[in-house]
């Protein structure tokens, strides 16, 4: 045989067997794994495998390097050598330790140090779970840096800079929280986080600050970011943006280092690549320049374009690493076929996205359902109902279930029926308490008053709510005082004040009284009226350049649960017991599992629930205008962590307003679905309720359409639509539960 047909048919059995050792990958998989030395963008659909094409391609280029379907020939190729590669191709059985060896020694002439590979994801957690996962398909030896971006940048610092102190993300809060109370007395935890991640937007984006756009008053965060960046700088401390900072800073101005990591990071994996900033993506082409990018993610998961990412970098991947090549992961494992073609239709109306073909592996259907209420509670009651339901089947467990929503603040009426039904819960994005926001911190304060006169914490949270003009000096004798005895005698008691004021405490104490002979759905307007609790926070807004639509929000919450207890006692009982179970809930392992879509990425579960799949929700009001692409891949997201059955609420009221069916439903098709009056138990002999109409029976129900005669003897027909928008609801939702 001569040397030319010796190295064709080496050639043709080196890539056979490499193709053998990964034969557990889909074909689209291995393409992926066995790609040559290019840069190269994975685009993996939900449940498509990307954590083991990541794996698999680190394990390839360590065990034989990139020589699939080259002309890498090793130098001592014998015609014996054929041979065996010929049997162990053809035997299965094959099990000659001397020949394996000869096998490995043929083909890994070329493979790559693990030192000059890097394996980049987003959190430690899968930064851990990526590299056991290496370990455990046979590579005992030395493994590749898996990391996130801020250990790899803090590594590369700290060779180069003996001290790198990170700031305690504790004291960051206590800075930026103590910053913002010298504009208002008290602030809540969230707006805390929003100043932080505004201040890492800021940072990452490099933008000048005179034109970025905060989400407060401009004086206000400038006062933030200017006492937050002072403390680290007299305390020679750094956060992580610093980090990517100063490395980019060191690369450019000291070529000698851009150099050396350049030749030393030849081979740089990057997961979840559509959450990249612009400042990452700059830092991959700075030290990726010399070797190779090998990119996985899926655009129509970016969901967090509140950090800095951006779905561009993944659509024109070839704009920002030369010669960029796409591979599209385009089968889905986890879920099952109805769910697939559901969030196909849902993800096809966003224009800046790669057009991909997404299919199902998994060929038989699950349960969807659309279901209607006309208040939120009904809707929870459903969700409890429909839980039990699944738990007393006996094929699923609690921990199989989940229940998600846009806005951490719709977890509530579903706490509080949960408790009812002894549902085991636990929160997966943080523990989230509404109770807890200072909104309702102060009017419990003012419920708590009104039953017990002698609470001092109370009273101490809430006389200058809105300013009463009671100093701190008289505030500080009534919470010194030891006697149990009414806050207001203790005040009046002092001895100094005007005349005006001890008319108007006894006012306030007489107003405040009231509360308790209030009928339930009066209390908090009166507070927020009557009280001048309104007033307060109005002045809250102005302060801060804030929305009131968002404590709106928070008011018109607090006032659903405090309208669903009798006595003001029993309301305060069940804001205790809710504290005491979120505690509780840390620790437990079987139960379902609450979560903003934005807490869920990369989870799955069996049974999922959307709830409150409405307009100003999901999409969500602020970012319809200029945002609205992302609202859709937030939802997409969320449709796509269903492994087998899928249930999407709507309820037409929220917080005591009408609103309209999320636009997301109208893609999915379910407003046009015949399947949408079966699931909501609608048939014809049915009486239902029209809020123009009257009360009336449904005489006819065919496709779309349903037609009722009212008591006054017309017969009116009404699309399906027309139910969605709060016209026959009350009936409808009643059916459902």
């Amino acid at each position: 045989m001569n040397l030319e047909v010796l190295k064709t048919e080496f050639k043709y059995l080196r890539d056979k067997i490499i193709e053998k050792q990964y034969d557990h990958l889909d074909p689209m998989q291995r393409k992926a794994v066995l790609n040559g030395e290019n840069n190269c963008i994975v685009i993996a659909c939900p449940g498509a495998g990307k954590t083991q094409t990541i794996i698999n391609r680190v394990d390839y280029l360590c065990r034989f390097g990139p020589i699939y379907n080259t002309d890498y020939v090793p130098n001592c190729l014998k015609i014996d050598d054929l041979h065996i590669m010929k049997k162990y191709l053809n035997d299965d059985s094959f099990k000659d330790v001397t020949a394996v060896n000869k096998i490995e020694h043929l083909l890994n002439g070329n493979k790559i140090n693990p030192q000059n590979i890097i394996v980049i994801t987003f959190t430690r957690a899968a930064a851990l779970n990526m590299k056991n996962r290496y370990i455990s398909i046979g590579n005992k030896e030395k493994s590749p840096f898996f990391g996130t971006f801020h250990s790899l940048f803090y590594n590369i610092l700290k060779k180069h800079n003996k001290e790198i102190n990170i700031i305690d993300p504790y004291k960051a809060h206590e800075i930026v929280k103590n910053a913002l109370m010298y504009y208002l007395d008290f602030i809540g935890e969230e707006k805390v986080k929003e100043v932080l991640n505004d201040i890492s937007l800021l940072k990452n984006s490099e933008t000048n600050i005179d034109l970025f756009k905060s989400k407060i008053d401009k004086s206000v965060f400038l006062k933030c970011f200017n006492e937050y960046e002072n403390y680290k700088a007299r305390n020679k401390l750094m956060d992580f943006d610093d980090l990517q900072l100063k490395v980019k800073d060191m690369f450019l101005n000291q070529k000698c280092i851009l150099d050396s990591y350049q030749n030393l990071f030849k081979y740089i994996l990057v997961d979840e690549f559509q959450d990249s900033d612009n400042l990452q993506i700059e830092l991959l082409q700075l030290i990726g320049s010399k070797g190779f990018i090998f990119a996985v993610g899926d655009e129509d998961q970016c969901i967090y374009s509140f950090r800095g990412s951006k779905p561009e970098c993944m659509v024109n991947f070839d704009n920002y690493f030369k010669d960029g090549r796409k591979i599209y992961l385009k089968i889905n494992y986890r879920s099952v076929k109805n769910v697939v073609e559901l969030s196909k239709k849902i993800i096809c109306n966003n224009k800046n996205r790669n057009v991909k073909l997404i299919e199902n592996n998994r060929k038989n259907k699950g349960n969807i359902y659309f279901k209607v209420f006309e208040r939120e509670k009904e809707q929870a009651f459903f969700v409890s109902n429909s839980i039990k339901e699944i738990i007393n089947k006996g094929k699923y467990q609690y921990s199989h279930i989940a229940v998600f929503y846009r806005t951490n603040l719709e977890s509530r009426s579903i706490i509080d029926v949960f408790l009812k039904y002894n549902i085991k819960f636990k929160f997966l994005d943080g523990q989230y308490n509404f109770y807890e926001h200072f909104i309702c911190k102060d009017l419990i304060a003012y419920l708590k008053l009104a039953v017990d006169v002698c609470d001092k914490n109370s009273f101490m949270r809430i006389i200058n709510k809105p300013f009463r003009y009671i100093g701190k000096v008289n505030i500080k004798k009534v919470i010194d005082n030891r006697i149990k005895e009414n806050c207001f005698d203790i005040l009046r008691q002092v001895g100094d004040l005007p005349i005006f004021q001890l008319k108007n405490i006894t006012v306030l104490e007489k107003n405040i009284k009231k509360l308790n002979r209030m009928k339930k759905q009066d209390r908090i307007d009166y507070i927020l009226d009557k009280l001048d609790y309104m007033d307060y926070l109005k002045n809250y807004c102005m302060k801060l350049n804030r929305d009131m639509d968002e404590l709106q929000d928070i008011i018109g919450e607090f006032k659903e649960a405090c309208g669903e207890f009798d006595s003001i006692e029993s309301f305060l009982d069940n804001i205790e017991k809710v504290g005491q179970t979120l505690e509780k809930g840390e620790k437990e392992d079987n139960a379902v599992t609450l979560s903003t879509i934005h807490g869920v990425k990369g989870m799955e579960f069996k049974n999922v629930f959307i709830i409150n799949c409405s307009e100003g929700l999901i999409p969500h009001a602020n970012s319809i205008q200029n945002n609205l692409e992302e609202e859709r891949r937030l939802f997409y997201v969320g449709v796509t962590r269903a492994i087998d059955n899928l249930t999407l609420c709507y309820s037409s009221t929220i917080r005591g307003k009408a609103v309209d069916v999320s636009r997301f439903i109208g893609e999915c098709d379910l407003l046009n679905s015949g399947e949408l009056l079966k699931n909501c138990g609608l048939e014809t002999g049915d009486y239902v309720v029209h809020k123009v109409f009257g009360s009336g029976k449904i005489i006819d129900k065919r496709d779309n359409c349903l037609k009722v005669l009212f008591s006054d003897n017309r017969e009116i027909g009404f699309d399906l639509s027309v139910l969605y928008n709060g016209q026959l609801m009350k009936d409808i939702a009643r059916k459902c539960l």
